[in-house]
């Protein structure tokens, strides 16, 4: 039989070990958001600039929503666990994420069903594919965070 304090060694294990995995989901998704962010931003540049203008959502560019949805991903998930309440986070990352996988799905049904609708990367790849991809991975990182919360102290 082992006693208390063994036990609850082996429970600080265990909690140790949930910690530095959620703070690796939680790298992983900040550097996924990061690079999504980088990316909505340099497609931003190039409407702002007229180089290579995004397509337009009820007379706003995609890529502003983009922007600003990889933007409130990203707080959401820095904050995570800071914020008053963990329901705070999931409501911006949702807010954040809703637009962009939406427009990111709309985009690549549109690229495949009638081609050149989304900019491309300098490989020709359409940036909606990118994105829908990055949105599914990220949703699905944060998800895996919060499942976590709940165990971790």
């Amino acid at each position: 039989m082992q006693s208390k304090d063994t036990q609850n060694k082996g429970t600080e294990n265990k909690d140790m070990s949930l910690t530095k995995v959620q703070i690796v989901i939680k790298v992983i998704l900040l550097v996924l958001l990061s690079i999504g962010l980088y990316g909505a931003l340099s497609v931003s540049y190039l409407t702002v600039t007229g180089i290579a203008p995004c397509p337009s959502v009820a007379k706003l560019p995609a890529c502003f929503i983009v922007t600003i949805g990889y933007f409130l991903m990203l707080v959401a998930t820095f904050f995570h666990n800071k914020l008053n309440n963990k329901l705070n986070a999931k409501w911006l990352f949702i807010v954040g994420w809703s637009p962009v996988v939406l427009l990111a799905l709309v985009g690549s049904l549109l690229e495949l069903s009638q081609g050149d609708i989304c900019p491309k990367s300098s490989m020709g790849i359409a940036l909606c594919y990118v994105s829908l991809s990055f949105a599914i991975m990220v949703a699905a990182l944060f998800w895996l965070l919060n499942k976590m919360s709940p165990f971790i102290k």
